[in-house]
């Protein structure tokens, strides 16, 4: 079973994705474009994949999509799960190289599709639709550093809180989603995600209960991070 398959079976509604998106720009482009082409994609299909060479940027509407790389022994990992104002394919499609990521629905969504050249005459068009694309493209990445520096530099235990923070909700405290798939995501063994949530549950940190995972007290992983 692929990890795209493995999280669509572990997803549930209210679960939040790991890269909150601001609403902004999805709700400035259905306003100034009502009439953009939507798709809705049921779950299990695929956006785009790996390699492939497009000029289509997407936009999730609602639902959630993951986001996965293929490495070169085959194995597939997990980057992200995101969701209503998450911008996807939008590298591939302004630089014209290939894909370097996958994205597949993990539950059914609506997508706005767009060309990168129709994108282009957008923010030309509408100036105030520029700076939320760049809002949202600069928060990918500092997400993405955010993840470096915590796979290079903090604990097992602080990064799964962190993820834990990141994707739950005061409405959906919970998470479902498997040592492996909690592994891909912080760049870590499953052994190591193991061992750091014993750690995590012993010290009150973590509560879990029937493969859900509920993040009691994110201060706790703040000493274990430093004991480590």
């Amino acid at each position: 079973m692929s990890q795209v398959q493995a999280v669509s079976q572990g997803i549930r509604a209210g679960v939040s994705e790991t890269l909150r998106v601001p609403q902004a720009m999805l709700a400035y482009l259905l306003g100034i474009v009502p009439a953009l082409a939507r798709r809705r994609i049921g779950k299990g299909q695929v956006l785009y994949r790996q390699d492939e060479v497009s000029d289509r940027v997407f936009v999730v509407v609602s639902g959630r999509v993951g986001i996965t790389m293929l490495r070169s022994d085959g194995q597939e990992l997990l980057i992200d799960i995101v969701g209503a104002g998450a911008l996807c394919g939008e590298g591939a499609a302004f630089d014209g190289l290939p894909r370097f990521s996958s994205a597949s629905v993990l539950e059914d969504c609506e997508v706005l599709v767009i060309s990168a050249t129709d994108f282009c005459k957008l923010m030309s068009a509408h100036a105030e639709l520029s700076p939320l694309v760049v809002q949202t493209i600069a928060l990918k990445q500092r997400m993405l550093a955010t993840r470096l520096a915590q796979v290079t530099q903090a604990s097992p235990e602080f990064r799964i809180t962190e993820l834990l923070s990141q994707i739950t909700t005061p409405d959906a405290p919970t998470i479902v989603l498997t040592h492996q798939q909690i592994a891909n995501l912080i760049g870590a063994s499953r052994i190591t995600v193991t061992r750091a949530m014993q750690k995590l549950r012993r010290g009150g940190a973590v509560r879990c209960q029937r493969g859900q995972y509920e993040l009691v007290r994110s201060k706790l992983a703040g000493g274990l991070h430093a004991q480590a």
